[in-house]
């Protein structure tokens, strides 16, 4: 899409953000569009006890509109808009892409387990190493169950199955199997049982399988053919729908380069509608899962075409920011980012982007506007496994970054003399295609379980900061997410927007966390 050409003006007169955009991208599987995105309105707005006035009460839930959206390029999505809060108003917009990558070939899928199942083992990241084993474990039995199937066959078709289905001894692994099953059918039906729903729907189907077990007096043939079932079922409900948009989004083959292009068109549109729209001023990206990759890879595009490059060169107010911002990162030894210095490179971070996003423009001219995306959140991102799903290993990962292909925050100097902005001979200060954390603050959420038993806390999860990852810049928040009467910890990889706290007890910690990172009525500097 052509940007408007504009000229550009800039003022030191404080002008503060009285509208913004909340893009939410949600992560793999099979997403229903609007699915997620109220949860975040919920979480950020609606119940955000942080935006409470002193004095006044406010009513809960927040009221909301939700609108026709002509900016996403779909009609299943609805813009939903919050009434001016203390002079500034919010719109949320949902970035959907799970009908992109919803016709995934089983070739993509098992090109990209083959590529997992024979990487060098010396590639794989300390964390990753137990769920990689867990993922060969896997596969060793899936291939031994099939064999056993298939060898098992001459035998299972001599078996006078019926016989043995209707007599005495089988009758107790029918009723067993019967109780199950009446256990998870009669609330459904029957009012007055519907606290049986409480039961938990995982252990009444291992009650049903071990009735048909008992029913059948263990046969292992049986035994096998229900475990090579299982595996199927997981194969189909989890492993296509879930690591299959990760397999065709993330690995770059033939049979996938459509899809890519087609999900990355679909968010620069929406991104790009965002940023020349006049009407706001300040862009938050807040990204899931597999929807932190694509995030990561659309705003290094979008800088690339509509960021402060020598196409679009920054006025003089940016160009001291990016100035301040580059002596602060050379000020510094790289490997002293305490907490309290990213705290101070993010709000450098801030004031650069004031002073883009400060960078009107008018039709006529042949310049561009500033830049308006202030902050990336992710949650759940996998890309702090990268040098093991992304790259070829950590050699490969770092080359990357230093060529500036991946971007980094603080970003790679241009050179040995200068950092994000180096002088152009005919357009003056820019600042070059890989910069774009310059101007953007990164907060990262994170629930990774140091425990061999990977399945508790996230294990999809963890930190992105540091000269080994994606830079000392970005800002690691770990939390420990508990749900559940009993504060379970297992997979808590979506509940990051969900306030897991008990009724009438203040918000869990990780909800906090998340506000704070988005900081909703953050004023400008």
């Amino acid at each position: 899409m052509a940007r408007t050409p504009r000229k550009r003006t800039s003022t030191a007169t404080p002008e503060p953000i009285t509208r913004q955009a909340i893009v939410v991208i949600h992560g793999q599987g099979e997403q229903r569009p609007m699915g997620t995105i109220r949860d975040f309105v919920q979480a950020l707005w609606q119940d955000n006890p942080q935006l409470d006035t002193p004095g006044e009460a406010y009513p809960r839930p927040r009221p909301i509109w939700i609108v026709p959206d002509d900016k996403s390029g779909l009609y299943e999505l609805q813009r939903i808009t919050t009434p001016e809060h203390n002079g500034r108003r919010t719109d949320f917009f949902e970035l959907y892409y799970a009908d992109l990558l919803n016709a995934t070939p089983l070739r993509n899928l098992w090109r990209w387990i083959r590529r997992l199942l024979w990487i060098d083992p010396a590639y794989v990241p300390r964390h990753m190493r137990w769920p990689w084993a867990v993922f060969w474990f896997l596969t060793v039995i899936a291939i031994t169950s099939a064999l056993g199937a298939v060898l098992a066959l001459p035998q299972v078709f001599d078996t006078n199955w019926y016989d043995h289905f209707v007599s005495p001894a089988a009758q107790r692994g029918h009723w067993i199997s019967l109780v199950g099953l009446a256990l998870i059918l009669l609330p459904k039906f029957i009012r007055p049982l519907a606290r049986l729903k409480a039961l938990p729907r995982p252990l009444l189907v291992f009650v049903i399988a071990m009735g048909f077990l008992d029913s059948f007096g263990w046969n292992g043939h049986v035994a096998n053919l229900m475990l090579l079932g299982w595996l199927a079922y997981l194969a189909g409900t989890l492993l296509l729908p879930y690591f299959g948009d990760a397999a065709s989004y993330l690995s770059a083959q033939t049979e996938t380069v459509q899809s890519r292009q087609g999900v990355r068109n679909r968010g620069l549109a929406l991104l790009k509608a965002l940023h020349d729209d006049p009407e706001y001023d300040r862009v938050v990206v807040i990204a899931h899962s597999l929807g932190s990759v694509l995030a990561y890879d659309l705003l290094h595009i979008l800088w690339r075409e509509v960021g402060p490059t020598k196409d679009n060169p920054p006025g003089p107010e940016a160009v001291a920011a990016f100035a301040a911002l580059d002596d602060f990162v050379a000020a510094g030894p790289d490997d002293d980012w305490v907490p309290v210095r990213v705290e101070a490179y993010q709000k450098l971070q801030w004031q650069l982007f004031d002073a883009l996003r400060r960078q009107k423009g008018e039709p006529g001219s042949s310049e561009g506007s500033g830049w308006k995306i202030s902050d990336l959140v992710t949650l759940g991102s996998p890309l702090s496994s990268a040098e093991f799903l992304i790259t070829d290993g950590h050699a490969d990962f770092s080359r990357m970054k230093t060529e500036r292909v991946l971007p980094t925050a603080p970003p790679q100097p241009y050179d040995d003399t200068r950092g994000s902005i180096y002088p152009d001979a005919q357009k003056g200060p820019s600042s070059h295609h890989a910069a774009v954390f310059s101007a953007v603050r990164w907060t990262n959420l994170y629930d990774r379980s140091e425990s061999p038993l990977f399945l508790l806390g996230d294990a999809i999860s963890g930190p992105l900061s540091g000269a080994d990852r994606f830079g000392p810049g970005i800002k690691d928040e770990k939390v420990e997410i508990t749900w559940g009467r009993l504060g379970w910890r297992l997979f808590t990889h979506n509940f990051y927007w969900t306030d897991t706290a008990p009724d009438g007890k203040p918000p869990a910690d990780h909800i906090t966390t998340l506000r704070n990172a988005v900081g909703f009525e953050r004023p400008s500097p």
